[in-house]
Formats: structure tokens, sequence, C-alpha cells
């Protein structure tokens, strides 16, 4: 579970509801369901007739990712590449095909059988660049969907408080009653700017942000991936790729090195 995003929810809705009770607001009063559906049922609307369905089947996948992304374990995969290089300065590159299938991860298999076969540095980057831009595609989407949905969400809450308004207009013979007609309207610019605010928006962030961060991880394993190739010695190897991500091994082994370039 992402504890960051869920924490931000609850903070952001708490913090608002909690604000309002505190003015002495009824809670009560901000559920109307004509408003919500005005809003949301225009917001999803719009959000089906502005995007082919094979963007719109990337939603679940997208939100799947937000609530569960977990960070990267750099240190592991330092310490995975590191035995790697061991492996090739030992046996070759020709052992990486065996060390491929050990592997748990597609993405390293998947270099280390191109390894093996003895492809040029160049395709072997290209290929796989090519893959991360196709993990890339899949996420994009959904942020675009979010994206327009936010954008679109505030402008349903207005049109549902202008259809409230018009409403209350056309019959004014209850002064008594007018005060609380007119706050009931604007509840649709509330669930409007709200949901944009609250719900779309941060999610297109979010998406975002795990997308760079999973770029970022795949870049380091074809760093080290090409490093390997390129025969650097395994300790080189290591300083290299911690460098490259700031020294943040998750304190996994340093003293490896002394069993290395054997």
């Amino acid at each position: 579970m992402n504890i960051a995003y869920l924490i931000g929810i609850i903070v952001g809705f708490g913090g608002i509801v909690f604000g309002y009770l505190e003015e002495e607001g009824v809670l009560s009063s901000l559920i109307k369901i004509s408003a919500a559906a005005i809003v949301f049922g225009g917001t999803f609307g719009i959000m089906f007739m502005g995007n082919p369905m094979s963007r719109v089947k990337q939603i679940p996948k997208a939100v799947r990712v937000v609530f569960t992304y977990k960070p990267r374990n750099y240190g592991a995969l330092v310490d995975q590449l590191f035995e790697i290089a061991n492996i090739a300065r030992r046996d070759g590159l020709l052992a990486l095909e065996a060390a491929a299938e050990k592997s748990e991860d597609a993405f390293i298999q998947k270099g280390l059988n191109f390894l093996a076969d003895g492809v040029e540095p160049d395709f072997l980057r290209d290929v796989l660049s090519s893959e991360i831009d196709a993990k890339d595609r899949e996420l994009e989407g959904a942020a675009a969907v979010f994206e327009g949905m936010g954008g679109t969400a505030p402008t349903m809450g207005v049109l549902g408080t202008v259809m409230g308004m018009v409403s209350i207009l056309r019959d004014m013979s209850d002064m008594d009653t007018l005060g609380g007609k007119i706050a009931t309207a604007f509840i649709a610019t509330m669930y409007g700017v709200g949901s944009a605010n609250l719900l779309w928006l941060p999610m297109a962030s979010h998406i975002k942000s795990v997308m760079e961060m999973e770029r970022e991880y795949f870049e380091v394993i074809i760093d080290g991936l090409l490093l390997i190739q390129d025969g650097v010695a395994p300790s080189r190897l290591r300083e290299s790729l911690e460098a490259r991500i700031g020294g943040d091994n998750g304190g996994k082994g340093k003293d490896k090195d002394a069993v290395a370039e054997k």
C-alpha cells in the first residue's frame, strides 16, 4: 500500500471536513444527489467521449499502481548487477544466459540474453530504452485522462450551480427558504472544484511521479548492463552505479567487493 498517497487523501478530505464543521457547518447538507449526478456524471461522460477505450482501459492498472507502488530497492539492484558482473568477468558473457534464467526481473532477463548474444551496445540501449518508453505510454494515457477530468470537473460544478440558480430564480415566492436553496445550488461547484483538486489532478500527478521513478530505475539497469558488456571491474561498476543513484544502496554490500574480482 502506498502510505503517502493514502495519508494525503485522509489529510486532504479530513482537513476540509474538519474546517467546515468548525464553522458550524452541517455535514448532511453537503450531500446532494442531483449535484453529484451532474458533476460526476458529466465528468465521466466527457472522459469517455474525449478518450479512446484503449486509453480508458489503462485507468484501473494506473490506479492500482498508485495505491500499491513501493519504491524500488536500489541496494538490491546494485548487488544483483555486481554479482552478474562477477559472473561475466569470471566465465564470460555467454555465461549470462544461465544468469538470466535465475533472475526474477524480466527486464534484466532480456538485457542479459542480449549480452549473451553479443549484441552491439547501441542496439542494447535502443531496444531496452524502447521498452521503457512502452511502459511509460501505458501510464501516460491514464495520467492524461485524469488531467482531463481535473479540468472538466470544475466546469461541471459551475454548470450544476447555474442549473440550480435557474430553478431558484424561476420561483422566488418563498423568501424564507431562498438562502438555503442558493446554498444548495453551490454544492455542485464544491463537488467540481473539490473532486478536481482532491482526486483527479493528484492522481495524474502521482502517476507521472511513478513513471519518473520507474524510468530512473530501469535506466540504472541499462547503465549497469552496458558497464558489464564493456568489461568494467565489478567494484568499479558498484561505484559507478552508486554514484548514479546518489550512493543510496540500501546499506548493502560493499564488503562483497573483497571477494569480487577473482
